[in-house]
């Protein structure tokens, strides 16, 4: 997941891990610092610092004023499984928390889209996390947000892209897994999580009719009326 997030980072800004860092943005001494950022003024004085476990820090312009912003995505592992949050920090004249969202098990990346003409911030559905076995291959439904009138707003309604992107390749991996293992209800149980993310990406595209064929092909188990119900109520 972070060789696609540096491929999008790179194209719109600075990046750096967790390892110490600076950042050069025009009001602010920025820098990372065994895991904690550090802002100082011109005059080096302090003005803010905040401890993260692992960040991922890197600067984008994300309202298109011409100055970057600070993002940061924390990596915080319990008990074998990464968990991420998104943190977007003002840096011009004053420095301050915009906002923190929290992204469950998927990692966070950002795009410019076309169809909204900005940039969109991509987070994981926490709600959906519990669906994943705990493998390798993390599988949550897109949740996009992108700068509107001063603060960040949800614009999963705007946008239809990166919907059908995200399912071509989670379809790509059920029927790989399907052709390894078998079709049958075993599999299906296994890819609770693929399916589950694929469906709810369909419902946010308005593509309700993909949605339903996609879980006539891809969850083989009697309790089919049943799956949905619960994805829905995750919804």
């Amino acid at each position: 997941m972070k060789t696609l997030l540096l491929f999008f980072v790179a194209l719109f800004g600075g990046y750096a891990f967790a390892q110490d860092s600076t950042f050069a943005v025009e009001d602010f001494n920025i820098k990372i610092q065994d895991a904690k950022l550090l802002v100082g003024d011109l005059d080096n004085k302090t003005v803010y610092d905040r401890q993260f476990q692992d960040p991922y820090a890197y600067t984008l312009d994300i309202d298109g004023d011409g100055a970057s912003e600070l993002l940061i995505n924390d990596d915080n592992e319990s008990e074998g499984q990464d968990s991420y949050t998104l943190y977007v920090y003002n840096t011009v004249g004053s420095f301050y928390l915009i906002d923190s969202i929290y992204s469950g098990l998927k990692e966070p990346y950002s795009f410019f889209s076309d169809e909204i003409n900005n940039v969109v911030l991509v987070t994981g559905s926490p709600d959906f996390d519990s669906l994943n076995a705990g493998g390798q291959d993390v599988f949550s439904p897109l949740v996009c947000w992108s700068f509107v009138d001063s603060s960040l707003e949800i614009v999963n309604d705007q946008l239809y892209n990166v919907f059908l992107s995200e399912n071509d390749a989670n379809i790509d991996f059920m029927d790989s897994f399907f052709k390894e293992k078998g079709r049958n209800c075993e599999s299906s149980q296994l890819l609770k999580a693929a399916i589950a993310s694929a469906y709810a990406n369909y419902i946010y595209a308005d593509e309700y009719a993909l949605a339903d064929k996609l879980l006539e092909e891809y969850y083989l188990c009697e309790d089919l009326k049943e799956f949905k119900e619960q994805i829905s109520k995750l919804l």
